[in-house]
């Protein structure tokens, strides 16, 4: 039971051995919403900022979650991307079973079990569309014809084309 819980019960009680009036009763169960509303607002800020409670045994815990390579939190459930650059440049995509130190865990197909990956080294995947497509091409250096046509194949998957 929460402390506010608690509060409102103590001041509907008639065996407490003190009647509060209805005016005292109210202005109680008043300041015991507002301090909820308050706790909800600053956990709310908190998981924005990367804190997540987690639930254990009579009691809640707070952890500080990882960030990626953008300085974001990265959450269960989170779907990752990181950019393997060379002959055959491949983005891996993974999405977040668990969370851990500046890590996060995913399944491998590779390695057939879920593994850990460093959190710095990926960005939150975000799918393909025009508007990604153009800003890269206005801000990525584009240094011959494999990153024209990393561009063109980028083009013709967001079109439907996969030739």
């Amino acid at each position: 039971m929460s402390i506010t819980n608690e509060l409102r019960l103590f001041a509907a009680d008639p065996y407490t051995g003190w009647v509060p009036t209805d005016k005292q009763q109210a202005d109680l169960r008043a300041i015991a919403d507002r301090i909820d509303a308050e706790h909800e607002s600053a956990c709310a800020e908190a998981y924005g900022n990367g804190v997540q409670s987690v639930a254990l045994p009579d009691m809640t815990a707070y952890v500080k979650l990882p960030v990626d390579a953008d300085d974001v939190p990265i959450h269960v459930g989170d779907v990752m991307e990181w950019v393997r650059y060379g002959d055959d440049d491949k983005t891996i995509v993974r999405e977040v079973s668990g969370v851990g130190v500046e890590v996060f865990f995913a399944w491998s197909d590779d390695q057939g079990r879920y593994a850990q990956y460093e959190a710095h080294a990926y960005r939150h995947h975000h799918a393909d569309s025009w508007e990604r497509i153009i800003e890269d091409a206005l801000t990525m250096p584009i240094h011959g014809e494999a990153d024209v046509a990393q561009f063109v194949a980028r083009c013709k998957a967001l079109a439907g084309d996969a030739e």
